[in-house]
């Protein structure tokens, strides 16, 4: 039992040392950029969730549904607190549009439905490889999402008794499994994210 709690101290020393030997290349301690990708993972489960029940209620009723997404969006700030930590925060948005027709060769709209998942969140970056060019990093984000179903149109007119016109705050959080950022004062970047921020994103950045 003595060797095994030796050789994970070892092992967490081992990996420790190395961020904590970083240096910050640059005298540039802010960030702020713009990203976009197709869509977060939780507003693909809303938006899917919605999709396939509506589906298979037209399907039911011989009335086909169209869904569209229009992306996720997001605007980003951080800080150099370390040579390894980023504080900052991010704001996502993404849109959906769900279409029903009333016929199966969809010349006639029955009802449209836009769904907007807006999310605020604080964030800090956990960079592992900091060089002058390029940096490897994760992430993870806490904050506060707002889901907006937008009005439901049938026939052309809003739908005054529409039951999902309720606006919907939740938890929000991220997960950035892996980010690469290349670039001095300009970069861009590339991730994976798990959560409310899309799941695979690129952007560009300044730092100044």
């Amino acid at each position: 039992m003595k060797r095994v709690i030796v050789t994970i101290c070892v092992l967490v020393v081992c990996f420790i040392q190395p961020i904590s030997a970083q240096k910050f290349h640059s005298d540039l301690y802010h960030e702020i950029g713009v990203d976009a990708g197709p869509s977060s993972l939780v507003g693909g489960f809303i938006n899917g969730t919605i999709g396939f029940w509506s589906g298979l209620g037209g399907a039911l009723s011989h009335r086909p549904i169209e869904m569209k997404w229009y992306g996720n969006y997001g605007l980003h700030y951080y800080y150099q607190v370390k040579p390894w930590c980023q504080v900052g925060v991010k704001a996502t948005v993404e849109c959906a549009k769900t279409t029903q027709y009333t016929d199966t060769f969809r010349t006639t709209i029955s009802s449209v439905n836009h769904d907007v998942l807006v999310a605020l969140m604080p964030s800090v970056h956990f960079t592992y490889l900091n060089r002058p060019w390029v940096r490897l990093y994760s992430g993870l984000d806490v904050g506060c999402a707002y889901f907006w179903p937008g009005p439901t149109f049938d026939n052309g007119k809003e739908d005054e008794n529409d039951s999902k016109k309720d606006n919907n705050f939740a938890f929000a959080f991220n997960v950035t499994a892996f980010g690469v950022n290349v670039g001095k004062k300009f970069y861009g970047l590339f991730e994976l994210n798990a959560g409310y921020d899309s799941f695979i994103k690129v952007g560009i950045g300044a730092r100044f």
